[in-house]
C-alpha cells in the first residue's frame, strides 16, 4: 500500500547511482536498513529493507503509526538538525539523519530498524497480531531479528553519518565516489577480519599493512597507553623508523587535547618532534585517536608522508570504526583470559581438596599460572611462621637447589618490599626501569617481570613472582590485573588448605591417643555404637577384643616409664599388623586396648586374637638400657553381638569378663564369652 514512506521519487540523478553502491556497502557491512529520500522527502533507495516495516505497511493502522515515527523523523530531518535517534511503536530503533553537500541537504537517511534486546522483541510479538502477522517468529525472514545494544547502535549511526559526510566533503566528482567507495569497501572488510584475530598484536599489524596498501605509505605505528598518561608504548611498526624506541612522549604541544578530542593532528617541527622522542629521520608525523568509547585507547600515527584532506577524514572515519572492533577485540581477549583465570581457580580448587603437602600444593599452583601467563620463570613464598623471613615453596624455571636454603626478610629486595607495602609490581624493563647500572640479572632472558602479594585482607602470607615469558615479550598491565585476581584465588586456596590441614590435625588429636597413635577410648565407643546399629539393621554380628599387657606394672617398675612407653607403642603396632583395614584398633586406657571387628563371627575373631597373641609373644622387647631382651605377653577377652551381647555396655562387659578369665587362667591366653557356660578359654599357654 503506498504511503508517504514509500512514494519513489520521479527522478535519480546518475551521480545517485553511485551513493547507492555506496550505501549498499555500507549496509552490508553493518548490518542494518538504509533506506535513502531525496529533499522533497521521496523515496531514492532502499538497502537490506526490514521484512518486518514492510509487513506491518501492509495494514492501514500499520501505515498511520509507521507515518507518525519514521515519516515525522523524515520530515524532520529534511528540514535539517543534527542526528536523531529514536524507537518506533514497533520497538525498533532507528535514526534518522540528513545528508549534506557544499552546506546543502542533498538527501536524508533512515537507518536502523534493529531490536536492542530481546525484551523488545518480545514486546513487538504481544503486539503483532494486531497488524495481522500471526506468524511473527519470522524464522524464515532474514536481517529481521537482528539485536544492537544501544551504545553501539549510537556509535554505528554516527558511524555510518561520518563515512557518507566524509564522502560528500569536497567530493562531488563521481571518481571521487568511486574511489571512497573502493577504500571504504577494503577498510570496513578489514574491520570484519580485526574482529576474527585472536590478539590485539595480530589485529595491529593486519591494520599497518592493509593502510600501507591503501595509501602508499611506508612508515606507520600504532602506540599504547602505558602506566605513565603522557607516554604511550609503541605497539606495532611498519618500517624502521621507531624499531629501537618502546615509548614516545604525546605530552609537547597540542597534540595529545586534540587526539583526546576525537580529531587527528599533524606536526612537523623539528624541535617538537625530537622533544617527543622521534629518531632526526621522522620529519613530520600525522596522528589518529582509536578511542573506546570516550577514552583514547591507542593512536595511528604515519610518518613522513602527505595526505588530501579527504584522506585524512576517511582515516579518521576509519579509526572511529576501529576503535569499536578493537574494543569487541579485547573484550573477547578479556573473556578468554577470565575462562583461563577460572580454569585456573578450578584447578586450585581441585588440587587444595587433594592430599598433598604445603610445598606441593604451591608447585602445583605454580605450575598451573605458569601455564596461563606462558611463563618460563616463577616462584611462590610464603611467610614463614615465626614471621621473620620469606621462603620458597615453589619454584619454576630456576633449579630449586640454588634457592633451597634462601630466606628473605619483609622490606628486602623486590620480593621482600612486594611483601611489606602489600602492592604488586610490573616492570615491563627491568635495565630502564629499576636497575641504575643497566644491568640485568644473567638468571633471566627479558627484562619484564610481575609481583604480587598473596593477602586476605589485611593478613599477609607471601608473594608470587613471575617471568621470561615464552614469546619474550614484556608484560602488560593486563596480564598484571589477571595475576592479581588469581593471587587472590591462591591465597585463598592456600588458606583453605592450611585450614583444612589443621582442622584434620585437630580432628586426629581429638580421636586419637597421642602416645601409641592408635585410636582413643571416646572415638573407640562412638565407633562401636556405629557397628552395633549397623549389625541390627542388616542382621549380621560384630566382635570385639579386649586385650591387656600382662604384668605390665611390674615391668613398668622394672625399666621405666620411657620403656614402657615404648614397649605400649610396639604392642599398638603388631596388633594393627595383625588385624584387617576395616577393624578398628584403640587404646582403651593404660595398658588396655580394644580391637572392633566388623561382619565378624566369633571363629574368625579368635583366629584374629590368636594371632596378635602369637606375634606379641613371638617379639623382643627393650630393658632399661633399650636392649630388645624381654619377653611381653598379652591376654584377650572376645564377645559377639548379637549372640552374647544385646547392647553396646554388655559386650564390653562380656569381653572384659573373658579377658579376666584368660588372665585368671594363666595370662598369654585368649578367652570366648559364652551365655550358657559363661566364659571358655579358647586358646594360648
Amino acid at each position: 500500500m503506498e504511503n508517504k514512506l514509500n512514494r519513489p521519487a520521479i527522478r535519480q540523478s546518475e551521480e545517485y547511482a553511485q551513493w547507492q553502491r555506496l550505501l549498499n556497502e555500507i549496509a552490508e557491512l553493518v548490518g542494518l536498513t538504509l533506506v535513502a529520500y531525496d529533499a522533497n522527502e521521496y523515496l531514492l533507495s532502499a538497502s537490506l529493507p526490514n521484512p518486518i516495516c514492510g509487513a506491518i505497511q501492509q495494514t492501514k493502522d500499520g501505515i498511520r503509526l509507521c507515518e507518525a515515527d519514521c515519516g515525522s523523523m523524515l520530515s524532520q530531518s529534511a528540514k535539517g538538525g543534527p542526528l536523531r535517534i529514536f524507537k518506533c511503536h514497533a520497538h525498533l530503533y532507528s535514526f534518522a539523519v540528513p545528508i549534506y553537500r557544499e552546506g546543502n541537504i542533498c538527501f536524508v537517511l533512515l537507518g536502523g530498524r534493529v531490536f536492542q534486546n530481546y525484551q523488545d522483541f518480545s514486546s513487538f510479538s504481544r503486539q503483532a497480531p494486531k497488524y495481522k502477522l500471526h506468524d511473527y517468529v519470522f524464522v524464515d525472514w532474514e536481517n529481521t531479528l537482528k539485536f544492537q545494544e544501544g551504545q553501539y547502535f549510537e556509535r554505528t549511526a554516527r558511524l555510518i553519518q561520518s563515512i557518507v559526510n566524509s564522502v560528500t566533503y569536497e567530493s562531488p566528482l563521481t571518481q571521487k565516489i568511486r574511489n571512497h567507495a573502493s577504500q571504504l569497501d577494503t577498510l570496513y572488510e578489514l574491520s570484519g577480519l580485526i574482529s576474527l584475530e585472536t590478539s590485539q598484536e595480530k589485529a595491529f599489524r593486519l591494520i599497518l599493512e592493509a593502510l600501507g596498501v591503501l595509501f602508499e605509505i611506508q612508515e606507520a605505528a600504532i602506540l599504547l597507553g602505558s602506566d605513565e598518561e603522557s607516554n604511550y608504548q609503541v605497539a606495532a611498526v611498519m618500517g624502521n623508523q621507531l624499531a629501537p624506541r618502546p615509548y614516545l612522549s604525546t605530552s609537547v604541544g597540542e597534540m595529545l587535547r586534540t587526539l583526546r578530542q576525537g580529531q587527528w593532528h599533524f606536526i612537523d617541527e623539528t624541535y617538537h618532534l625530537l622533544k617527543m622522542g622521534y629518531p632526526e629521520e621522522v620529519h613530520s608525523v600525522l596522528s589518529f585517536p582509536i578511542c573506546f568509547g570516550k577514552d583514547l585507547a591507542s593512536i595511528l600515527q604515519i610518518f613522513n608522508v602527505s595526505m588530501p584532506g579527504e584522506g585524512h577524514q576517511l582515516l579518521q572515519t576509519f579509526c572511529r570504526h576501529l576503535g569499536v572492533s578493537l574494543e569487541n577485540l579485547q573484550l573477547k581477549q578479556e573473556l578468554r583470559d577470565q575462562v583461563a583465570v577460572l580454569s585456573a581457580v578450578d584447578d586450585f580448587v581441585s588440587t587444595a581438596s587433594a592430599e598433598a603437602s604445603l610445598r606441593d600444593l604451591c608447585q602445583r599452583i605454580l605450575a598451573k599460572i605458569a601455564e596461563v601467563f606462558q611463563s618460563e620463570k616463577g616462584s611462590i613464598l610464603l611467610l614463614e611462621e615465626s614471621g621473620q623471613a620469606l621462603v620458597v615453596k615453589a619454584i619454576t624455571g630456576i633449579n630449586e637447589k640454588i634457592v633451597e636454603r634462601l630466606r628473605i626478610k619483609p622490606g628486602e629486595g623486590i620480593a621482600g618490599e612486594v611483601f611489606e607495602s602489600g602492592r604488586s609490581l610490573l616492570v615491563r624493563d627491568l635495565e630502564k626501569e629499576m636497575s641504575p647500572q643497566g644491568n640485568r640479572r644473567s638468571r633471566y632472558q627479558t627484562g619484564s617481570f610481575m609481583s604480587v602479594p598473596l593477602r586476605s585482607g589485611q593478613h599477609k602470607i607471601g608473594v608470587l613472582n613471575l617471568a621470561d615469558r615464552v614469546n619474550r615479550e614484556s608484560f602488560q598491565k593486563r596480564d598484571l590485573r589477571r595475576l592479581e585476581a588469581l593471587a587472590g584465588h591462591v591465597t585463598a586456596t592456600l588458606e583453605k588448605a592450611e585450614s583444612s590441614r589443621r582442622t584434620e590435625d585437630l580432628k586426629k588429636i581429638s580421636i586419637t591417643d597421642g602416645l601409641t597413635d592408635l585410636f582413643n577410648r571416646r572415638f573407640f565407643q562412638e565407633r562401636l555404637t556405629e557397628e552395633i546399629e549397623r549389625a541390627k539393621r542388616h542382621g549380621h554380628s560384630v566382635s570385639l577384643i579386649m586385650l591387656d599387657i600382662d604384668d605390665f606394672k611390674n615391668y613398668n617398675d622394672t625399666y621405666g616409664h620411657l620403656v614402657g612407653d615404648e614397649a605400649l607403642k610396639m604392642v599398638a603396632s603388631l596388633i594393627r599388623k595383625s588385624v584387617r583395614t576395616i577393624d578398628l584398633v584403640s587404646r582403651y586406657g593404660g595398658e588396655e586396648f580394644a580391637v572392633i571387628l566388623p561382619i565378624t563371627e566369633v571363629a574368625a575373631t579368635c583366629s584374629v586374637a590368636e594371632r596378635i597373641r602369637s606375634s606379641v609373644a613371638g617379639q623382643f622387647f627393650p630393658d632399661q638400657a633399650f636392649q630388645f631382651a624381654v619377653k611381653v605377653t598379652v591376654s584377650m577377652g572376645i564377645a559377639s553381638y548379637p549372640a552374647e551381647a544385646e547392647n553396646l555396655q554388655e559386650l564390653i562387659g562380656n569381653a572384659d569378663k573373658a579377658l579376666y578369665l584368660a588372665k585368671v587362667g594363666g595370662k598369654n591366653k585368649v578367652a570366648v564369652f559364652d551365655r550358657n557356660k559363661r566364659v571358655r578359654p579358647q586358646s594360648g599357654s
